[in-house]
């Protein structure tokens, strides 16, 4: 007996799991046979076809033929691999750009560069008074000068003191890091 032709589409509607499970057996190798076709993994299709039938499952009662379920199998089996293999190709373009900048010895330049200047940096700030620190870090954040002065409840006045006295005083002591930046950036 061919178990295909025998499934009630009116039994699958009303959600009897007995028929589900038939529909299951008669059509589960064939749906994974076609995502195979488009997948290289085999295990990735069968869960692709497992989340299918979860979705009919839900929409059982919008089907009126069975042609029309296999029909929604096929259409929803192939959107959902047309969305890994999409989602691979973006993977690999970002790998291969990720590679491509790991080998480069100018991205290696720069981001050894930045590093190196955000660590003297922070330890130039960690070397300023407490409350320097603070508004300096806040504003760094990109805080205002209003929101800064609420948050750590202080005049607007002793935050511009604060700032204008940090930033002279790291001008100070990184004006050799400002030089070399410039001159190992040209």
């Amino acid at each position: 007996m061919n178990r295909q032709q025998d499934i009630s589409i009116s039994r699958l509607r009303t959600g009897d799991e007995r028929e589900l499970e038939r529909f299951y057996d008669a059509y589960f190798v064939p749906f994974v046979s076609f995502a195979n076709s488009l997948l290289p993994s085999g295990e990735e299709s069968k869960d692709l076809v497992h989340d299918v039938f979860a979705s009919y499952w839900d929409a059982r009662r919008d089907f009126r033929d069975l042609i029309s379920v296999r029909a929604f199998f096929y259409r929803s089996i192939r959107n959902k691999c047309l969305n890994v293999l999409r989602h691979e190709k973006i993977k690999n373009a970002y790998t291969d750009e990720t590679l491509r900048l790991a080998e480069s010895d100018e991205h290696l330049f720069d981001v050894v560069l930045k590093r190196e200047a955000h660590r003297l940096l922070h330890a130039e700030i960690r070397k300023l008074t407490p409350m320097e620190q603070r508004v300096l870090l806040l504003s760094l954040d990109g805080k205002s000068n209003d929101d800064i002065a609420t948050e750590l409840g202080i005049a607007l006045s002793t935050v511009k003191s604060h700032k204008a006295k940090s930033y002279a005083e790291l001008r100070d002591k990184l004006k050799y890091l400002r030089f070399l930046l410039l001159l190992l950036h040209h």
